[in-house]
């Protein structure tokens, strides 16, 4: 792994971050190589460790969200090709047609983003804007990723659940794994060790803060943004995806359903996602060249990565606050995919039967 800590330093002498951290995991041995490098914070310096607490930006989606939505699914409260406004009070007539599967897998032809956070808007008004969103095109004919319908997501776990997206994936998901340092809305005493972001709208610094504007304006909590998580956290995350849905004796998902939640669910010729999660032949992918073809993946704008690869067992974390930097993000974007080739050249897994590293450990 000294390879893996070289390039992160390069990264950081390079001036793509503040300071970051990565792991790379296996599901039956657990953390195979961590390390981190650089600052979360300046004036005063704090130093990155294992316990910096990261915006995890759209890591939100399939770690809180997604994972909601399949838990709700898995206890039978809908099944995904229902109608998204099915489970949306009042009428929504431009939401017609899309189901939480176009919504999941970014085929609802909403448009990706609007700027939703300079209006002073309530909360309320900004869900219904949402709601009404002119469509770029038909649901399921064409791939965009799109907060909206995340955001959408978020609102009907609350609406199916009787608790906000937060809430529920604090209860159902985070708590149980005993994900301590993962939550929206950090508390306050959290402060100084919560890696720092800029905010160029808001034209300062962040610690503890969520970057993105709109679920900012959302009061913190929303389907697309506003998770924050620790290295060790992410670590226990992906060894429960990569276990079928359960780790340390505490089951999260049905196997089946992490089965699916890692398979490309567009038709050919639309962008590659599953239900959460990016997957080639998606550019939007991370996980550099050498990967197997069924390893998925997401991204945080602030610089935050998570990438699966079950055939080999193998999870990768990389956490920086790249967003602090105020520089073009084309360098860094280019440097992640560098950094995952060489932690795929690292590995030695056998990656011939797509289920051999699981089975080893009892992994389903």
């Amino acid at each position: 792994m000294e390879q893996l800590q070289r390039l992160l330093r390069q990264g950081l002498d390079a001036g793509y971050y503040l300071g970051a951290a990565f792991s790379v995991v296996h599901v039956c041995d657990g953390v195979l190589g961590r390390g981190w490098v650089g600052r979360a914070q300046e004036n005063p310096d704090v130093f990155v460790g294992a316990d910096t607490v990261w915006d995890l930006a759209s890591l939100t989606k399939p770690l809180a969200t997604a994972g909601s939505i399949l838990m709700l699914a898995g206890e039978g409260a809908f099944h995904l090709d229902e109608d998204l406004a099915r489970f949306l009070p009042g009428d929504s007539p431009s939401l017609r047609g899309i189901t939480l599967r176009h919504c999941l897998t970014h085929t609802s032809g909403l448009r990706p983003w609007e700027k939703l956070h300079s209006q002073n808007w309530s909360r309320s008004e900004i869900v219904h804007k949402v709601r009404s969103a002119e469509r770029q095109r038909p649901a399921g004919q064409g791939y965009a990723y799109s907060d909206l319908g995340y955001i959408l997501l978020g609102e009907v776990v609350e609406s199916v659940s009787g608790h906000s997206v937060a809430a529920f994936a604090a209860e159902r998901i985070f708590g149980l794994l005993g994900m301590l340092h993962t939550t929206y809305l950090p508390p306050a005493e959290w402060a100084g060790r919560v890696a720092a972001t800029r905010c160029p709208d808001r034209k300062r610094v962040l610690v503890g803060e969520v970057h993105d504007g709109n679920c900012w304006a959302m009061g913190g909590v929303a389907g697309h943004a506003g998770l924050f998580g620790s290295l060790g956290d992410l670590e226990t995350y992906a060894r429960m995806i990569l276990n079928g849905g359960e780790v340390g004796g505490t089951r999260i998902l049905a196997p089946l359903l992490v089965r699916q939640m890692g398979r490309n669910q567009n038709p050919a010729g639309i962008s590659g996602h599953t239900l959460g999660w990016f997957t080639r032949p998606n550019g939007y992918f991370p996980g550099g060249d050498f990967l197997p073809q069924e390893a998925f993946g997401h991204t945080g704008f602030t610089g935050t990565s998570l990438v699966l690869a079950p055939s080999l067992g193998i999870g990768v974390v990389l956490l920086t606050n790249r967003v602090y930097m105020e520089t073009d993000a084309a360098p860094f974007l280019r440097f992640r995919r560098r950094w995952h080739n060489a932690a795929a050249a690292c590995l030695s897994t056998p990656a011939d039967d797509p289920r051999a590293a699981g089975a080893a450990c009892g992994a389903v």
